[in-house]
């Protein structure tokens, strides 16, 4: 979940939202497709190469995921393959599922910490969180040691950055 959201990424997985499919099935499926392209290098350099035919990726992708995943994630993956956005599948799941929670009324937090949490601490953090948001939230815990210290919490597109290192960079920008 650390990284960056690309606008196209969130208009693909509202797309997505659009087809009125079964959010766990999209969402498994989705899992399945990067799994399949992230272990097969040919795959990916097939998918990324704008001089192979689009029409021969399209039997590729229907080749190796025709009848096992849902026949309208098949049409949306030629999409992001004719307009070479194959790349932004990862983005799009991550996208899809922070959408999916939030249309049920849960906020999907990123919380980045230097080291692991114990849990009694990640349960108050929640708490604070759902009782500043008014919303039920759904964690995703990140460790980055190079914070040194503090919290780091993206909801959406908003970052409040409250690590030690921020800190630190804005000190030193002040003494300057």
């Amino acid at each position: 979940m650390t990284e960056f959201i690309s606008q196209g990424a969130k208009i693909y997985a509202n797309a997505l939202i659009g087809l009125n499919a079964d959010k766990n099935t999209i969402i498994n499926d989705l899992t399945q497709i990067i799994e399949v392209i992230e272990q097969s290098d040919d795959l990916r350099a097939i998918l990324s190469n704008s001089s192979v035919n689009f029409n021969k990726k399209k039997e590729i992708l229907s080749e190796i995921f025709g009848g096992k995943i849902d026949e309208k994630l098949i049409n949306f993956l030629y999409i992001l393959t004719e307009k070479n956005k194959i790349n932004l599948l990862g983005e799009i799941l991550k996208s899809f599922e922070q959408i999916s929670a939030e249309n049920s009324g849960i906020s999907v937090v990123e919380i980045i910490s230097a080291t692991e949490l114990n849990q009694d601490y990640k349960n108050r953090i929640i708490q604070k969180l759902e009782q500043k948001l008014d919303k039920k939230v759904q964690p995703y815990w990140n460790i980055e040691p190079e914070i040194i210290g503090g919290l780091i919490f993206k909801i959406g597109d908003t970052v409040i950055d409250s690590s030690l290192k921020n800190k630190i960079e804005n000190f030193s920008k002040v003494m300057k």
